[in-house]
Protein backbone atom coordinates (compact mmCIF):
# COMPACT_ATOMS: atom_id res chain seq x y z
CA UNK A 1 0.00 0.00 0.00
CA UNK A 2 1.02 3.51 -0.25
CA UNK A 3 1.96 5.93 2.77
CA UNK A 4 1.39 9.06 0.63
CA UNK A 5 0.59 10.89 -2.05
CA UNK A 6 2.97 11.96 -4.38
CA UNK A 7 3.76 15.64 -4.67
CA UNK A 8 5.36 17.85 -7.12
CA UNK A 9 9.15 18.51 -7.46
CA UNK A 10 9.86 21.64 -4.40
CA UNK A 11 6.63 21.69 -3.67
CA UNK A 12 7.43 22.66 -0.07
CA UNK A 13 9.58 25.10 -1.49
CA UNK A 14 7.09 26.97 -3.00
CA UNK A 15 5.01 26.82 -0.63
CA UNK A 16 7.71 28.62 2.05
CA UNK A 17 8.16 31.23 -0.68
CA UNK A 18 4.31 32.08 -1.08
CA UNK A 19 4.26 32.59 2.84
CA UNK A 20 7.23 34.72 2.89
CA UNK A 21 6.35 36.53 -0.03
CA UNK A 22 2.94 37.28 1.23
CA UNK A 23 3.33 38.33 4.41
CA UNK A 24 6.20 40.73 3.34
CA UNK A 25 3.95 42.48 0.79
CA UNK A 26 1.28 42.00 3.34
CA UNK A 27 3.57 44.56 5.68
CA UNK A 28 4.18 47.06 2.93
CA UNK A 29 0.49 47.42 2.08
CA UNK A 30 -0.28 47.93 5.67
CA UNK A 31 2.31 51.03 5.80
CA UNK A 32 0.63 52.50 2.47
CA UNK A 33 -2.96 51.64 3.89
CA UNK A 34 -3.96 49.85 0.96
CA UNK A 35 -6.44 47.97 3.16
CA UNK A 36 -7.93 45.26 0.40
CA UNK A 37 -4.60 44.10 -1.57
CA UNK A 38 -3.53 43.66 2.39
CA UNK A 39 -6.56 41.07 3.27
CA UNK A 40 -5.50 39.05 -0.15
CA UNK A 41 -1.77 39.09 0.79
CA UNK A 42 -2.82 37.58 4.50
CA UNK A 43 -5.33 34.91 2.87
CA UNK A 44 -2.51 34.14 0.51
CA UNK A 45 -0.28 33.42 3.70
CA UNK A 46 -2.61 31.76 5.68
CA UNK A 47 -3.48 29.56 2.57
CA UNK A 48 0.26 29.08 2.18
CA UNK A 49 0.62 28.22 5.65
CA UNK A 50 -2.43 25.90 5.67
CA UNK A 51 -0.35 23.79 2.92
CA UNK A 52 2.84 23.35 4.61
CA UNK A 53 0.98 22.32 7.92
CA UNK A 54 -1.01 19.75 6.26
CA UNK A 55 2.29 18.44 4.37
CA UNK A 56 4.07 17.55 7.88
CA UNK A 57 0.25 16.39 9.13
CA UNK A 58 0.33 14.12 6.35
CA UNK A 59 4.36 13.37 6.70
CA UNK A 60 4.23 12.58 10.69
CA UNK A 61 0.38 10.52 10.19
CA UNK A 62 3.19 8.60 7.29
CA UNK A 63 5.83 7.79 9.87
CA UNK A 64 2.78 6.86 12.58
CA UNK A 65 1.30 4.92 10.50
CA UNK A 66 5.03 2.96 9.17
CA UNK A 67 5.33 2.12 13.31
CA UNK A 68 1.50 0.80 13.59
CA UNK A 69 2.45 -1.25 10.59
CA UNK A 70 5.92 -2.35 12.19
CA UNK A 71 4.01 -2.96 15.38
CA UNK A 72 1.12 -5.21 13.86
CA UNK A 73 3.82 -7.07 11.56
CA UNK A 74 2.34 -5.37 8.90
CA UNK A 75 5.42 -5.33 6.05
CA UNK A 76 3.33 -3.85 3.11
CA UNK A 77 3.68 -0.66 3.80
CA UNK A 78 5.51 1.61 1.07
CA UNK A 79 6.60 5.13 0.75
CA UNK A 80 6.50 7.07 -2.27
CA UNK A 81 10.10 6.85 -3.68
CA UNK A 82 9.44 9.99 -6.11
CA UNK A 83 9.22 12.41 -3.70
CA UNK A 84 12.01 15.11 -3.84
CA UNK A 85 12.00 17.43 -0.89
CA UNK A 86 15.12 17.10 0.42
CA UNK A 87 15.20 15.36 3.62
CA UNK A 88 12.07 13.75 3.26
CA UNK A 89 12.61 11.73 0.05
CA UNK A 90 15.98 10.21 1.97
CA UNK A 91 13.32 9.83 5.03
CA UNK A 92 11.04 7.72 3.02
CA UNK A 93 13.50 6.05 1.44
CA UNK A 94 15.30 4.89 4.65
CA UNK A 95 11.79 4.07 5.93
CA UNK A 96 11.17 1.82 2.99
CA UNK A 97 14.83 0.07 3.35
CA UNK A 98 14.19 -0.52 7.22
CA UNK A 99 10.72 -1.83 5.95
CA UNK A 100 12.15 -4.09 3.84
CA UNK A 101 14.79 -5.50 6.32
CA UNK A 102 11.93 -6.34 9.02
CA UNK A 103 10.33 -8.09 6.06
CA UNK A 104 13.68 -10.07 5.60
CA UNK A 105 13.82 -10.97 9.44
CA UNK A 106 9.86 -11.97 9.30
CA UNK A 107 10.31 -14.47 6.65
CA UNK A 108 13.56 -15.28 8.23
CA UNK A 109 11.72 -15.68 11.98
CA UNK A 110 8.81 -17.82 10.39
CA UNK A 111 11.23 -20.17 8.56
CA UNK A 112 12.86 -20.75 11.19
CA UNK A 113 9.83 -21.55 13.42
CA UNK A 114 8.74 -23.99 10.82
CA UNK A 115 11.80 -25.57 10.72
CA UNK A 116 12.30 -26.00 14.63
CA UNK A 117 8.45 -26.72 14.67
CA UNK A 118 9.21 -29.84 11.97
CA UNK A 119 11.95 -31.06 14.42
CA UNK A 120 10.30 -30.59 17.38
CA UNK A 121 7.01 -32.52 15.40
CA UNK A 122 9.35 -35.51 14.16
CA UNK A 123 11.25 -35.49 17.23
CA UNK A 124 12.12 -39.58 18.33
CA UNK A 125 11.91 -37.94 22.08
CA UNK A 126 8.78 -36.50 23.36
CA UNK A 127 8.36 -33.47 24.32
CA UNK A 128 5.55 -31.57 26.32
CA UNK A 129 5.52 -27.48 27.16
CA UNK A 130 3.01 -26.77 30.15
CA UNK A 131 2.48 -23.61 31.37
CA UNK A 132 2.08 -21.97 35.17
CA UNK A 133 -1.75 -23.35 34.63
CA UNK A 134 -1.11 -26.91 33.80
CA UNK A 135 -2.24 -26.41 30.58
CA UNK A 136 -0.64 -28.16 27.29
CA UNK A 137 1.19 -25.12 25.22
CA UNK A 138 2.83 -27.97 22.93
CA UNK A 139 3.13 -31.61 22.83
CA UNK A 140 5.18 -33.57 19.82
CA UNK A 141 3.96 -36.21 18.21
CA UNK A 142 6.23 -39.11 19.89
CA UNK A 143 5.01 -37.36 23.26
CA UNK A 144 0.86 -37.73 22.14
CA UNK A 145 1.66 -41.66 20.52
CA UNK A 146 3.25 -42.12 24.71
CA UNK A 147 0.05 -40.47 25.81
CA UNK A 148 -2.26 -42.46 23.49
CA UNK A 149 -3.92 -39.62 22.04
CA UNK A 150 -4.20 -37.99 18.74
CA UNK A 151 -1.56 -35.50 17.56
CA UNK A 152 -4.14 -33.11 16.07
CA UNK A 153 -6.16 -33.05 19.56
CA UNK A 154 -2.92 -32.27 22.05
CA UNK A 155 -4.92 -30.82 24.80
CA UNK A 156 -4.21 -31.16 28.29
CA UNK A 157 -8.24 -31.49 28.57
CA UNK A 158 -8.22 -34.46 26.00
CA UNK A 159 -5.16 -35.82 28.11
CA UNK A 160 -7.17 -35.80 30.94
CA UNK A 161 -10.01 -37.66 29.81
CA UNK A 162 -7.66 -40.54 27.65
CA UNK A 163 -4.92 -40.60 30.12
CA UNK A 164 -5.64 -38.85 33.49
CA UNK A 165 -2.86 -41.25 35.05
CA UNK A 166 -0.29 -39.78 32.49
CA UNK A 167 -1.53 -35.96 32.94
CA UNK A 168 -1.14 -36.25 36.96
CA UNK A 169 2.86 -37.52 36.38
CA UNK A 170 3.64 -34.74 34.02
CA UNK A 171 1.97 -32.24 36.16
CA UNK A 172 3.24 -33.55 39.15
CA UNK A 173 7.34 -33.31 37.98
CA UNK A 174 9.12 -30.74 39.31
CA UNK A 175 11.42 -28.10 37.34
CA UNK A 176 14.51 -30.36 37.50
CA UNK A 177 13.17 -33.38 38.33
CA UNK A 178 13.62 -36.81 36.59
CA UNK A 179 11.22 -39.88 37.18
CA UNK A 180 10.38 -43.21 35.63
CA UNK A 181 6.80 -44.01 34.69
CA UNK A 182 4.80 -47.19 33.78
CA UNK A 183 2.88 -46.93 31.01
CA UNK A 184 0.50 -49.34 29.49
CA UNK A 185 -0.95 -48.09 26.11
CA UNK A 186 -2.86 -50.63 24.10
CA UNK A 187 -1.74 -53.37 26.29
CA UNK A 188 1.40 -52.30 25.37
CA UNK A 189 3.96 -51.57 28.46
CA UNK A 190 6.21 -48.85 28.57
CA UNK A 191 9.12 -48.01 30.90
CA UNK A 192 9.16 -44.22 30.60
CA UNK A 193 11.40 -41.84 31.65
CA UNK A 194 10.00 -38.06 32.61
CA UNK A 195 12.71 -35.17 32.77
CA UNK A 196 11.56 -31.45 33.61
CA UNK A 197 13.29 -28.38 32.84
CA UNK A 198 11.96 -25.05 33.34
CA UNK A 199 12.28 -22.27 30.83
CA UNK A 200 11.21 -18.46 30.22
CA UNK A 201 8.27 -17.64 27.16
CA UNK A 202 7.47 -13.60 27.80
CA UNK A 203 8.65 -13.67 31.36
CA UNK A 204 5.79 -16.56 32.24
CA UNK A 205 7.55 -19.78 33.38
CA UNK A 206 7.17 -22.82 31.17
CA UNK A 207 7.60 -26.32 32.56
CA UNK A 208 9.22 -28.15 28.99
CA UNK A 209 8.96 -32.07 29.87
CA UNK A 210 11.07 -34.40 27.62
CA UNK A 211 9.55 -38.14 27.22
CA UNK A 212 11.56 -41.27 26.51
CA UNK A 213 10.72 -45.23 26.80
CA UNK A 214 13.97 -46.56 28.39
CA UNK A 215 12.25 -50.20 28.70
CA UNK A 216 14.76 -51.61 25.76
CA UNK A 217 18.01 -49.86 26.68
CA UNK A 218 17.28 -50.91 30.17
CA UNK A 219 16.52 -54.61 29.26
CA UNK A 220 19.93 -54.62 27.31
CA UNK A 221 22.04 -53.11 29.43
CA UNK A 222 20.62 -55.47 32.30
CA UNK A 223 21.76 -58.79 29.92
CA UNK A 224 24.76 -57.00 28.90
CA UNK A 225 24.93 -56.68 33.15
CA UNK A 226 23.75 -60.41 33.32
CA UNK A 227 26.98 -61.44 30.36
CA UNK A 228 29.63 -60.06 32.62
CA UNK A 229 28.54 -61.27 35.57
CA UNK A 230 28.37 -64.84 34.00
CA UNK A 231 31.53 -64.12 32.85
CA UNK A 232 33.39 -63.48 35.95
CA UNK A 233 31.32 -66.10 37.67
CA UNK A 234 32.37 -68.74 35.37
CA UNK A 235 35.87 -67.32 35.51
CA UNK A 236 36.23 -67.56 39.33
CA UNK A 237 34.36 -70.76 39.45
CA UNK A 238 37.06 -72.68 36.80
CA UNK A 239 39.66 -70.80 38.75
CA UNK A 240 38.60 -72.35 42.21
CA UNK A 241 37.54 -75.60 40.54
CA UNK A 242 40.48 -76.47 38.17
CA UNK A 243 43.09 -77.39 41.45
CA UNK A 244 40.08 -79.93 42.40
CA UNK A 245 39.64 -81.61 39.17
CA UNK A 246 43.13 -82.05 38.99
CA UNK A 247 44.18 -83.51 42.31
CA UNK A 248 41.30 -85.62 42.06
CA UNK A 249 42.42 -86.78 39.00
CA UNK A 250 46.11 -87.19 40.48
CA UNK A 251 44.63 -89.45 43.43
CA UNK A 252 42.25 -91.02 41.52
CA UNK A 253 45.15 -92.72 39.37
CA UNK A 254 47.28 -93.03 42.23
CA UNK A 255 45.27 -95.71 43.98
CA UNK A 256 44.84 -97.53 40.51
CA UNK A 257 47.25 -100.59 39.28
CA UNK A 258 45.75 -100.64 35.45
CA UNK A 259 41.44 -101.68 36.12
CA UNK A 260 42.25 -102.90 39.68
CA UNK A 261 42.92 -100.52 43.47
CA UNK A 262 45.49 -100.71 44.85
CA UNK A 263 46.08 -103.20 47.68
CA UNK A 264 46.66 -102.16 51.72
CA UNK A 265 50.09 -103.80 51.57
CA UNK A 266 51.10 -101.62 48.05
CA UNK A 267 50.84 -98.38 50.22
CA UNK A 268 53.73 -96.71 51.33
CA UNK A 269 54.12 -93.73 53.47
CA UNK A 270 55.17 -91.25 50.21
CA UNK A 271 51.63 -92.47 48.97
CA UNK A 272 49.60 -91.17 52.56
CA UNK A 273 51.68 -87.81 52.39
CA UNK A 274 50.74 -87.21 48.62
CA UNK A 275 47.02 -88.02 49.67
CA UNK A 276 47.39 -85.65 52.61
CA UNK A 277 48.55 -82.87 50.71
CA UNK A 278 45.92 -83.35 47.83
CA UNK A 279 43.09 -83.53 50.21
CA UNK A 280 44.09 -80.03 51.69
CA UNK A 281 44.02 -78.96 48.46
CA UNK A 282 40.73 -79.81 47.93
CA UNK A 283 39.75 -79.00 51.31
CA UNK A 284 41.37 -74.73 50.73
CA UNK A 285 39.72 -74.89 47.38
CA UNK A 286 36.40 -75.83 49.18
CA UNK A 287 36.57 -73.20 51.32
CA UNK A 288 37.05 -70.60 48.71
CA UNK A 289 34.03 -72.02 46.85
CA UNK A 290 32.52 -71.34 50.07
CA UNK A 291 33.61 -67.89 51.04
CA UNK A 292 32.87 -67.04 47.09
CA UNK A 293 29.32 -67.58 47.65
CA UNK A 294 29.54 -66.03 51.42
CA UNK A 295 30.39 -62.97 49.20
CA UNK A 296 28.00 -63.35 46.43
CA UNK A 297 25.08 -63.20 49.38
CA UNK A 298 26.38 -59.97 50.65
CA UNK A 299 26.10 -58.69 47.01
CA UNK A 300 22.27 -59.94 47.14
CA UNK A 301 21.14 -59.47 51.04
CA UNK A 302 22.26 -55.63 51.79
CA UNK A 303 19.76 -54.41 54.43
CA UNK A 304 17.27 -52.19 54.24
CA UNK A 305 18.38 -48.86 54.78
CA UNK A 306 17.14 -46.73 57.65
CA UNK A 307 17.36 -43.06 56.93
CA UNK A 308 18.35 -40.46 59.40
CA UNK A 309 19.59 -36.87 59.08
CA UNK A 310 22.87 -35.49 60.44
CA UNK A 311 25.75 -33.05 60.18
CA UNK A 312 28.32 -32.97 57.10
CA UNK A 313 30.28 -31.48 59.25
CA UNK A 314 30.61 -33.45 62.18
CA UNK A 315 30.19 -36.62 60.13
CA UNK A 316 33.37 -35.33 57.99
CA UNK A 317 35.46 -34.68 61.52
CA UNK A 318 34.62 -38.83 61.80
CA UNK A 319 36.07 -39.55 58.71
CA UNK A 320 38.80 -37.73 59.42
CA UNK A 321 39.53 -39.84 62.50
CA UNK A 322 38.63 -43.20 60.63
CA UNK A 323 41.38 -42.71 57.88
CA UNK A 324 44.23 -40.52 59.45
CA UNK A 325 46.12 -43.08 61.05
CA UNK A 326 46.64 -45.43 58.14
CA UNK A 327 46.91 -41.75 55.41
CA UNK A 328 50.04 -40.53 57.79
CA UNK A 329 51.82 -43.99 57.80
CA UNK A 330 51.98 -44.42 53.90
CA UNK A 331 52.55 -40.13 53.27
CA UNK A 332 49.36 -39.85 51.68
CA UNK A 333 47.99 -36.25 51.49
CA UNK A 334 44.35 -35.88 52.31
CA UNK A 335 42.55 -33.03 51.36
CA UNK A 336 38.70 -32.52 52.64
CA UNK A 337 36.80 -30.46 51.68
CA UNK A 338 32.75 -29.30 52.14
CA UNK A 339 30.70 -26.73 50.35
CA UNK A 340 29.19 -24.35 53.04
CA UNK A 341 25.75 -24.84 51.19
CA UNK A 342 25.25 -28.47 52.43
CA UNK A 343 24.47 -28.83 56.05
CA UNK A 344 22.79 -31.96 56.39
CA UNK A 345 22.50 -35.19 54.51
CA UNK A 346 19.47 -37.80 54.70
CA UNK A 347 21.02 -41.06 54.12
CA UNK A 348 21.83 -44.46 56.19
CA UNK A 349 24.65 -43.19 57.80
CA UNK A 350 26.35 -46.92 58.21
CA UNK A 351 25.42 -47.71 54.26
CA UNK A 352 26.83 -44.82 53.31
CA UNK A 353 30.34 -45.08 55.77
CA UNK A 354 30.55 -48.29 54.01
CA UNK A 355 30.43 -46.74 50.37
CA UNK A 356 33.22 -44.32 51.65
CA UNK A 357 35.72 -46.89 52.84
CA UNK A 358 35.23 -48.83 50.06
CA UNK A 359 36.14 -46.22 47.67
CA UNK A 360 38.28 -44.89 49.63
CA UNK A 361 40.56 -48.08 50.62
CA UNK A 362 40.79 -48.04 46.39
CA UNK A 363 42.52 -44.66 46.02
CA UNK A 364 44.74 -45.81 49.33
CA UNK A 365 45.44 -48.97 47.18
CA UNK A 366 46.11 -46.98 43.44
CA UNK A 367 48.08 -43.92 44.93
CA UNK A 368 50.46 -46.68 47.01
CA UNK A 369 51.91 -47.30 43.14
CA UNK A 370 53.08 -43.99 43.25
CA UNK A 371 57.11 -43.52 43.30
CA UNK A 372 56.26 -39.33 43.74
CA UNK A 373 53.99 -37.64 45.36
CA UNK A 374 50.37 -39.60 47.02
CA UNK A 375 47.13 -37.29 47.00
CA UNK A 376 43.58 -38.10 47.92
CA UNK A 377 41.15 -35.72 48.20
CA UNK A 378 36.94 -35.74 49.10
CA UNK A 379 34.83 -33.17 48.09
CA UNK A 380 31.35 -32.47 48.97
CA UNK A 381 29.47 -30.07 47.48
CA UNK A 382 25.80 -29.07 45.76
CA UNK A 383 25.33 -29.75 41.77
CA UNK A 384 22.91 -27.35 40.00
CA UNK A 385 20.32 -29.69 40.05
CA UNK A 386 20.14 -29.64 43.87
CA UNK A 387 21.76 -32.98 44.14
CA UNK A 388 24.02 -33.75 46.80
CA UNK A 389 27.88 -34.60 45.23
CA UNK A 390 30.90 -36.37 47.21
CA UNK A 391 33.92 -36.57 44.93
CA UNK A 392 37.07 -38.92 46.17
CA UNK A 393 40.07 -38.47 43.72
CA UNK A 394 43.52 -40.01 43.58
CA UNK A 395 46.11 -39.18 41.60
CA UNK A 396 47.31 -42.68 41.37
CA UNK A 397 47.97 -44.87 38.13
CA UNK A 398 45.45 -44.08 35.05
CA UNK A 399 43.06 -46.90 34.93
CA UNK A 400 41.80 -47.88 30.81
CA UNK A 401 38.38 -47.75 29.62
CA UNK A 402 38.07 -51.41 29.28
CA UNK A 403 38.58 -51.87 32.72
CA UNK A 404 36.19 -48.53 34.16
CA UNK A 405 33.52 -50.48 32.53
CA UNK A 406 34.16 -53.87 34.14
CA UNK A 407 35.02 -51.91 37.84
CA UNK A 408 31.73 -52.60 39.00
CA UNK A 409 30.53 -56.07 37.71
CA UNK A 410 30.51 -58.19 40.71
CA UNK A 411 33.95 -60.27 41.53
CA UNK A 412 35.95 -58.79 38.74
CA UNK A 413 38.93 -57.05 40.11
CA UNK A 414 42.84 -56.54 39.39
CA UNK A 415 43.93 -56.77 43.03
CA UNK A 416 45.74 -60.13 43.43
CA UNK A 417 43.95 -60.62 46.85
CA UNK A 418 40.58 -58.72 45.76
CA UNK A 419 37.11 -59.76 46.10
CA UNK A 420 35.60 -57.50 43.56
CA UNK A 421 32.58 -57.14 45.47
CA UNK A 422 33.52 -53.79 46.78
CA UNK A 423 32.61 -51.44 44.49
CA UNK A 424 30.07 -53.77 43.45
CA UNK A 425 28.18 -53.37 46.90
CA UNK A 426 28.67 -49.59 46.65
CA UNK A 427 27.02 -49.33 43.72
CA UNK A 428 23.91 -51.41 45.46
CA UNK A 429 24.04 -48.99 48.59
CA UNK A 430 23.96 -45.82 45.85
CA UNK A 431 20.50 -47.40 43.98
CA UNK A 432 18.90 -47.98 47.21
CA UNK A 433 19.58 -44.69 47.84
CA UNK A 434 18.23 -43.43 44.44
CA UNK A 435 21.40 -42.01 44.09
CA UNK A 436 24.46 -43.57 41.28
CA UNK A 437 28.25 -43.96 41.69
CA UNK A 438 30.41 -43.18 38.91
CA UNK A 439 33.98 -43.56 37.99
CA UNK A 440 36.42 -41.09 35.37
CA UNK A 441 40.11 -42.04 35.27
CA UNK A 442 42.06 -39.67 32.94
CA UNK A 443 45.55 -40.05 31.90
CA UNK A 444 47.44 -37.13 33.51
CA UNK A 445 47.04 -39.02 35.88
CA UNK A 446 43.20 -38.01 37.55
CA UNK A 447 40.90 -40.64 39.08
CA UNK A 448 37.87 -39.69 40.85
CA UNK A 449 34.90 -41.19 42.14
CA UNK A 450 31.57 -39.39 42.02
CA UNK A 451 28.62 -40.38 44.46
CA UNK A 452 25.45 -38.69 43.69
CA UNK A 453 22.34 -38.42 45.41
Amino acid sequence: MNADRYYPVNYLVYLLLVLLLSFTAAGLFLIKAWYVPFSMAILAGCVSSWFIIRLYDRTNDSISAFFDSLRNDDTSIQFPGRFHSGSLKALYESMNRLNRHFLEIRLQNESNENYYRTLIHHSTTGLLAMNQNDEIELMNETACRYAGISPETAHYKVLTVKNPEFYRAVCSLAPGESVTYKNVINNSFQLLFFRATLITKKDLPVKLVSIQDIRQELESKEVESYRKLISVLTHEIMNLLTPVTSVSKALFSQYLRGDRPVKLTEMDENMIMTTVRGLKVIDEQSRGMINFVNNYRKISKIPSPVFESFSIAEWLDQLKIVFKGELESESIAFDLQADRTTGQIVADKKLINQVIINVMNNAMDAVRENEGDKKISLHILQSPQNRLLIKISNNGPYIPPELQEKIFVPFFTTKKNGSGIGLSISQEIMKIHKGSISLLSMPDPYTVFTLEF
